[in-house]
């Protein structure tokens, strides 16, 4: 019944698309953020750069220039003053040292000079030292007589008139140098200036753009912080709800389902617990493919909640199964709802273009009686659900103690079977097929028998239902065929050429390997395709009429005799019934048990016959139990009787004593 669950219709479609355009953005964002810092950081080492020579200019150019002049202006002035002491001093000695002191000055200032003019000058301070140059040049011949002459001590009324002219000259030197300084200082201010400019200018852009780098990684930081968040709160919805149908997964409906359960505890309420399997969902996902079945599951998850209050719980359990949780004050609430859900899920449904119709089982379990916990009221609504499935699809049934004892019984009954193969505790009984014309045994019919070793000998209707459900049944058939092939090859061998009779379940004749098994046990057996019959309910042949009449022919192409077992029972119509290439038609003992009292089972029967007539068929009653049934059959014309009149079901080595018998009444004698 379970399906794997599918992508989210809502999410699958536009949830990667979103998380992909979120990574790209992202990615994006952090591309252009360290483009940006990258793009600041240049920008920003350019600007050290430029300030760091511009000071630099500053540092060594300008401020070299400040401080040459300085030594210019000072080694003028001081050549000057030691002009005026040698015109005071008597003292020889003393003479001589400013002499040596106004020489030095000199050397100094020529040094600075020839300094000066090796460094980069502009217009004004190239002039400004030509014209000093030229002043030096008519003032420093001046200076030489001038001292000359007081230092061999001449005429002090001419030296003074020499040094008056001497004197002048010079301020005319210290004049120009005077504008000099002040031109360098001014140049050196403005290189400052620029400097500064220069510096203010980085670090505008640097704030700026630093500004827009921690703008950008904010916006950056909150996108990532908004989806971590969305992908936080997406995986939690993951985690707790359906991805197909985006209900409430099992972990959160048991988390709201002891909700529920604390709260009628505190209002002294009933707590309803359903569990909605639907019907005949594996032939839409295996007929219509995936698609169709998860657009079914869509449809019905969107039916069960808009059927339900906003209070209720719907949850899907996985596969076809869901979940309802109700608060009602009463039964008869609860028992109102699932009627309502039955009705809901009931109506047909377009899927694909294609009107489908899949009803449902319910089975409900109820706080405070069937449990005080969520995981026993689910598991306990899950029995009753099996129970209800059992007995008949598209109905309810309420739990009952009883089921738990009946389930755990069924549970070790399927681990005993899981052994029952490899431990050859299954066999065949054979049951004869009377020819009432004849009075001979004709055929038998094997049917499956379980050699418990405990419960000792279990007819099919205790085990085959759950060798259906669990899958064995193809393993177990296939060994059971070979057996039974072998066995009326051996009846053969010794002269009783026996038809044998063997029913094929669902799964066997819809098995992949169905015609490789028939065909392998034939040939291994030596036995005549024509006296192996298949037998098969008409159920089987619903699921799927085109492809069951192209497998039909294809085991009529080995040989092999096909019946239809429990004919008038299941849901084939006379329209049906004409195109499958059926050899045998079994007349079920629903309609033999009343004869020959009922005249409308007589009528039935008549019919039947006379259909098989029509069709060109053979027929077998089944279920003959007394003489008065058999005889009313012999005069309807039925070929063959099937019952325990005739004999029950026996072990092979009994059916060579039945054969010896040759009329009816012989069989009624034992």
């Amino acid at each position: 019944m379970l399906s794997p669950a599918r992508l989210p219709l809502a999410l699958s479609a536009k949830h990667p698309v979103l998380t992909a355009n979120w990574q790209r953005a992202l990615l994006a964002g952090f591309v252009v953020q360290v483009l940006l810092i990258l793009f600041v950081t240049t920008i920003g080492l350019r600007q050290l750069q430029t300030t760091t020579d511009n000071l630099g200019t500053v540092v060594d150019i300008h401020m070299r220039k400040l401080r040459l002049t300085k030594a210019m202006m000072t080694a003028a002035r001081e050549r000057t003053l030691c002009m005026f002491r040698l015109a005071e001093s008597r003292d020889p000695f003393e003479r001589d040292d400013l002499f040596l002191q106004f020489n030095a000055f000199g050397t100094a200032f020529a040094n600075a000079r020839m300094a000066l003019l090796e460094m980069p000058l502009n217009l004004r301070e190239r002039q400004l030292l030509v014209r000093q140059g030229a002043l030096t040049s008519i003032a420093k011949p001046l200076q030489s007589r001038v001292v000359d002459r007081l230092r061999n001590d001449f005429d002090r009324i001419g030296d003074g008139q020499a040094l008056a002219r001497a004197t002048q000259a010079q301020n005319a030197v210290l004049d120009t140098l005077a504008a000099l300084d002040a031109e360098t200082q001014q140049h050196a201010l403005a290189a400052s200036l620029k400097a500064r400019e220069a510096d203010d200018k980085a670090r505008f852009w640097m704030s700026l753009l630093s500004g827009l780098a921690l703008l950008l990684g904010t916006v950056v930081a909150a996108v990532i912080v908004y989806y971590i968040r969305r992908v936080s709160r997406d995986r939690e919805h993951l985690a707790t709800h359906d991805t197909l149908t985006a209900l409430p997964n099992r972990m959160l409906l048991a988390d709201r389902l002891e909700q529920s359960l604390a709260r009628a505890q505190r209002r002294n309420d009933l707590v309803g617990v359903m569990v909605v399997d639907l019907d005949r969902f594996k032939r839409v996902n295996d007929t219509l493919g995936h698609g169709s079945g998860d657009a079914l599951i869509c449809e019905v998850a969107r039916r069960l909640r808009g059927s339900m209050r906003a209070e209720d719980i719907v949850a899907r359990l996985g596969g076809d199964e869901f979940a309802v949780v109700v608060d009602a004050r009463r039964l008869n609430q609860i028992l109102h709802i699932v009627e309502k859900i039955l009705a809901t899920l009931n109506a047909p449904y377009q899927i694909g273009g294609q009107e489908l119709f899949s009803g449902c089982t319910i089975g409900i379990s109820v706080y405070p009686n069937d449990g005080g916990d969520a995981a026993r009221l689910l598991r306990n609504a899950d029995t009753a659900m099996a129970h209800a499935k059992r007995a008949g699809r598209g109905r309810f049934q309420l739990y009952d103690a009883g089921m738990n004892a009946a389930a755990a019984e069924r549970l070790q009954l399927e681990t005993e079977l899981h052994y029952a193969a490899e431990r050859n505790e299954f066999t065949f009984h054979y049951q004869p097929q009377l020819n009432l014309a004849s009075g001979r045994i004709e055929g038998v019919e094997a049917l499956i028998r379980w050699n418990h070793p405990r419960r000792g000998l279990l007819a099919p209707a205790a085990f085959l239902e759950l060798l259906e459900d669990t899958g064995e049944i193809v393993g177990v058939g296939r060994a059971l065929l070979l057996t039974a092939c072998r066995q009326a090859a051996s009846w053969h061998a010794a002269g009783s050429r026996l038809d044998v009779a063997i029913n094929l379940s669902s799964k066997e004749f819809w098995h992949d390997a169905l015609l490789a098994t028939v065909r392998g046990a034939l040939a291994q057996s030596g036995l005549p395709a024509r006296s192996l019959h298949l037998e098969l309910t008409e159920n089987i042949f619903m699921e799927d009429i085109d492809s069951a009449i192209e497998r039909i022919e294809a085991l009529k192409a080995l040989g092999v005799v096909v019946a239809i077992d429990d004919f008038g029972t299941g849901y084939s119509s006379l329209a049906h019934l004409k195109r499958f290439p059926l050899d045998v038609l079994k007349i079920d003992r629903y309609f033999v048990k009343e004869l020959p009292h009922a005249a409308v089972n007589e009528a039935l029967i008549g019919s039947i016959l006379a259909l098989c007539k029509g069709l060109g068929l053979s027929a077998v009653a089944e279920g003959v139990e007394d003489m008065a049934q058999l005889e009313c059959l012999r005069r309807l014309g039925c070929p063959i009787a099937q019952g325990y009149l005739v004999s029950p079901p026996v072990p092979a080595q009994q059916i060579p004593a039945l054969l010896e018998r040759r009329s009816p009444e012989a069989f009624s004698d034992a």
